[in-house]
Protein backbone atom coordinates (compact mmCIF):
# COMPACT_ATOMS: atom_id res chain seq x y z
CA UNK A 1 0.00 0.00 0.00
CA UNK A 2 2.82 2.39 0.91
CA UNK A 3 4.56 1.70 -2.41
CA UNK A 4 1.34 2.27 -4.35
CA UNK A 5 0.82 5.56 -2.55
CA UNK A 6 4.41 6.71 -3.18
CA UNK A 7 4.11 5.75 -6.86
CA UNK A 8 0.63 7.02 -7.68
CA UNK A 9 -0.97 8.58 -4.62
CA UNK A 10 -1.66 12.05 -3.35
CA UNK A 11 -3.56 13.66 -0.52
CA UNK A 12 -5.00 17.16 -0.34
CA UNK A 13 -4.42 19.57 2.49
CA UNK A 14 -7.04 18.59 5.12
CA UNK A 15 -7.57 22.29 5.90
CA UNK A 16 -9.22 22.57 2.48
CA UNK A 17 -10.75 19.16 1.76
CA UNK A 18 -10.58 15.49 2.68
CA UNK A 19 -9.33 13.70 -0.43
CA UNK A 20 -6.81 10.92 -0.99
CA UNK A 21 -6.35 9.36 -4.43
CA UNK A 22 -4.34 6.95 -6.52
CA UNK A 23 -4.04 7.75 -10.25
CA UNK A 24 -3.05 5.15 -12.83
CA UNK A 25 -3.25 4.83 -16.59
CA UNK A 26 -3.77 1.08 -16.22
CA UNK A 27 -7.36 -0.05 -15.60
CA UNK A 28 -6.28 -3.52 -14.37
CA UNK A 29 -4.01 -1.92 -11.77
CA UNK A 30 -6.93 0.22 -10.56
CA UNK A 31 -9.21 -2.86 -10.30
CA UNK A 32 -6.51 -4.74 -8.35
CA UNK A 33 -6.01 -1.76 -6.03
CA UNK A 34 -9.77 -1.52 -5.39
CA UNK A 35 -9.90 -5.26 -4.61
CA UNK A 36 -6.98 -4.94 -2.18
CA UNK A 37 -8.52 -1.92 -0.45
CA UNK A 38 -11.83 -3.75 -0.09
CA UNK A 39 -9.99 -6.69 1.51
CA UNK A 40 -8.72 -4.13 4.05
CA UNK A 41 -12.37 -3.18 4.79
CA UNK A 42 -12.13 0.13 2.96
CA UNK A 43 -14.64 1.35 0.38
CA UNK A 44 -12.83 3.35 -2.31
CA UNK A 45 -14.60 5.19 -5.09
CA UNK A 46 -13.52 5.06 -8.73
CA UNK A 47 -13.71 7.46 -11.66
CA UNK A 48 -12.10 7.50 -15.10
CA UNK A 49 -10.76 10.88 -16.18
CA UNK A 50 -8.55 11.90 -19.11
CA UNK A 51 -7.59 8.32 -19.90
CA UNK A 52 -6.57 7.54 -16.31
CA UNK A 53 -8.33 5.67 -13.56
CA UNK A 54 -8.64 7.38 -10.21
CA UNK A 55 -9.23 5.39 -7.04
CA UNK A 56 -10.11 7.82 -4.26
CA UNK A 57 -11.50 8.44 -0.79
CA UNK A 58 -13.46 11.50 0.38
CA UNK A 59 -14.41 10.30 3.87
CA UNK A 60 -11.91 11.41 6.48
CA UNK A 61 -12.36 8.25 8.57
CA UNK A 62 -11.39 6.01 5.65
CA UNK A 63 -8.42 8.25 4.84
CA UNK A 64 -7.32 8.01 8.50
CA UNK A 65 -7.63 4.21 8.40
CA UNK A 66 -5.62 3.97 5.19
CA UNK A 67 -2.88 6.29 6.48
CA UNK A 68 -2.68 4.26 9.68
CA UNK A 69 -2.39 1.01 7.68
CA UNK A 70 0.49 2.60 5.75
CA UNK A 71 2.19 3.45 9.09
CA UNK A 72 1.75 7.18 8.44
CA UNK A 73 0.55 7.79 11.99
CA UNK A 74 1.83 11.38 12.12
CA UNK A 75 -0.28 12.18 9.05
CA UNK A 76 -3.25 10.43 10.66
CA UNK A 77 -2.82 12.47 13.85
CA UNK A 78 -2.50 15.69 11.84
CA UNK A 79 -5.71 14.86 9.96
CA UNK A 80 -7.51 14.11 13.24
CA UNK A 81 -6.27 17.38 14.74
CA UNK A 82 -7.55 19.34 11.74
CA UNK A 83 -10.93 17.58 12.05
CA UNK A 84 -11.15 18.46 15.74
CA UNK A 85 -10.33 22.12 15.08
CA UNK A 86 -12.88 22.26 12.23
CA UNK A 87 -15.50 20.65 14.46
CA UNK A 88 -14.89 23.12 17.28
CA UNK A 89 -14.98 26.05 14.85
CA UNK A 90 -18.19 24.77 13.23
CA UNK A 91 -19.86 24.28 16.62
CA UNK A 92 -18.82 27.77 17.73
CA UNK A 93 -20.22 29.22 14.49
CA UNK A 94 -23.48 27.30 14.96
CA UNK A 95 -23.87 28.58 18.51
CA UNK A 96 -23.04 32.14 17.45
CA UNK A 97 -25.51 32.00 14.56
CA UNK A 98 -28.21 30.61 16.85
CA UNK A 99 -27.60 33.30 19.47
CA UNK A 100 -27.60 36.02 16.82
CA UNK A 101 -30.87 34.71 15.40
CA UNK A 102 -32.43 34.62 18.88
CA UNK A 103 -31.28 38.16 19.66
CA UNK A 104 -32.58 39.42 16.30
CA UNK A 105 -35.90 37.68 16.91
CA UNK A 106 -36.17 39.22 20.39
CA UNK A 107 -35.32 42.70 19.10
CA UNK A 108 -37.76 42.44 16.19
CA UNK A 109 -40.56 41.20 18.46
CA UNK A 110 -39.85 43.93 21.02
CA UNK A 111 -39.90 46.54 18.25
CA UNK A 112 -43.35 45.51 17.05
CA UNK A 113 -44.58 45.30 20.65
CA UNK A 114 -43.32 48.83 21.31
CA UNK A 115 -45.11 50.07 18.17
CA UNK A 116 -48.44 48.60 19.30
CA UNK A 117 -47.99 50.00 22.84
CA UNK A 118 -47.21 53.41 21.32
CA UNK A 119 -50.38 53.18 19.21
CA UNK A 120 -52.48 52.39 22.29
CA UNK A 121 -50.80 55.21 24.22
CA UNK A 122 -51.46 57.78 21.45
CA UNK A 123 -55.05 56.78 20.75
CA UNK A 124 -56.50 56.00 24.16
CA UNK A 125 -53.73 56.26 26.77
CA UNK A 126 -52.26 53.48 28.87
CA UNK A 127 -54.50 54.38 31.81
CA UNK A 128 -57.42 52.95 29.82
CA UNK A 129 -55.86 49.48 30.04
CA UNK A 130 -56.53 46.94 32.80
CA UNK A 131 -53.80 47.01 35.47
CA UNK A 132 -52.08 43.79 34.32
CA UNK A 133 -51.88 45.01 30.69
CA UNK A 134 -50.68 48.46 31.74
CA UNK A 135 -47.99 46.79 33.87
CA UNK A 136 -46.68 44.68 30.97
CA UNK A 137 -46.86 47.66 28.57
CA UNK A 138 -44.80 49.83 30.92
CA UNK A 139 -42.34 46.99 31.59
CA UNK A 140 -41.83 46.49 27.83
CA UNK A 141 -41.33 50.23 27.30
CA UNK A 142 -38.74 50.34 30.10
CA UNK A 143 -36.98 47.16 28.92
CA UNK A 144 -37.11 46.91 25.11
CA UNK A 145 -34.16 44.51 24.94
CA UNK A 146 -35.47 41.88 27.38
CA UNK A 147 -36.75 38.49 26.30
CA UNK A 148 -40.26 37.49 27.34
CA UNK A 149 -38.85 35.29 30.10
CA UNK A 150 -36.71 38.13 31.46
CA UNK A 151 -39.60 40.56 31.17
CA UNK A 152 -41.84 38.23 33.17
CA UNK A 153 -39.17 37.77 35.84
CA UNK A 154 -38.91 41.56 36.25
CA UNK A 155 -42.60 41.87 37.20
CA UNK A 156 -43.96 41.73 40.73
CA UNK A 157 -45.15 39.06 41.21
CA UNK A 158 -43.09 37.36 38.49
CA UNK A 159 -44.93 36.06 35.44
CA UNK A 160 -44.08 33.10 33.21
CA UNK A 161 -43.02 33.55 29.60
CA UNK A 162 -46.40 32.18 28.58
CA UNK A 163 -48.18 34.69 30.82
CA UNK A 164 -46.20 37.59 29.32
CA UNK A 165 -46.94 36.32 25.82
CA UNK A 166 -50.66 36.08 26.65
CA UNK A 167 -50.78 39.65 27.94
CA UNK A 168 -48.89 40.95 24.91
CA UNK A 169 -51.35 39.10 22.68
CA UNK A 170 -54.20 40.90 24.44
CA UNK A 171 -52.41 44.22 23.85
CA UNK A 172 -52.05 43.27 20.18
CA UNK A 173 -55.80 42.64 19.94
CA UNK A 174 -56.45 46.11 21.37
CA UNK A 175 -53.94 47.69 18.94
CA UNK A 176 -55.48 45.80 16.00
CA UNK A 177 -58.95 47.10 16.94
CA UNK A 178 -57.58 50.65 17.14
CA UNK A 179 -56.00 50.28 13.68
CA UNK A 180 -59.39 49.26 12.23
CA UNK A 181 -61.04 52.41 13.45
Amino acid sequence: MRGAFLAAGSITDPQKDYHLEFVSGHQKLCRDLIALLKELSLEPKYIARKGSGIVYFKESEQIEDLLTMMSATNCTLTLMGVKIIKSIRNNANRVTNCETANITKTVDAAGSQLEMIELIYRQQGLDSLPAELREIALARMDNPDMSLRELGASLSPPLSRSGVNHRLARLKEIADRLREV
